[in-house]
């Protein structure tokens, strides 16, 4: 029966280059951001959570490039909105943040046909 030899290896680890630029955020979020904060009452209140982009089928069965996500944000009165569904079209630059009531319902099937 033969042993088995191990090997360690010791690796040199360097800190990161200060002098290297930090990574610029990418276009089409920021873009997305801008938009769907518009779309809050209170737009500067925006804090955005998890955010997916993905080429997704709209329900005529289309590619569609989207993001998919979360947002919360305060009424005019300082009131918290509380966390909110949202989905905003790349090509077309346009969102939909899911509100109470009826004016959130093509928001809600929106994010529902495609986000889900």
């Amino acid at each position: 029966m033969k042993t088995a030899k191990s090997t360690v290896i010791a690796a040199k680890v360097e800190p990161p280059a200060s002098n290297q630029p930090a990574e610029s955020p990418d276009p089409v979020i920021v873009r997305a951001k801008t938009t769907i904060a518009a779309k809050l009452e209170d737009p500067k209140s925006a804090e955005f959570g998890e955010m997916k982009r993905a080429v997704r089928k709209n329900t005529l069965g289309q590619s569609v490039d989207t993001i998919c996500g979360r947002v919360k944000g305060k009424k005019a009165s300082g009131e918290d909105t509380g966390d909110r569904p949202f989905l905003y079209l790349v090509k077309d630059d346009d969102a939909y943040v899911v509100v109470d009531g009826a004016a959130g319902l093509a928001a809600a099937s929106a994010y529902r046909n495609i986000c889900n």
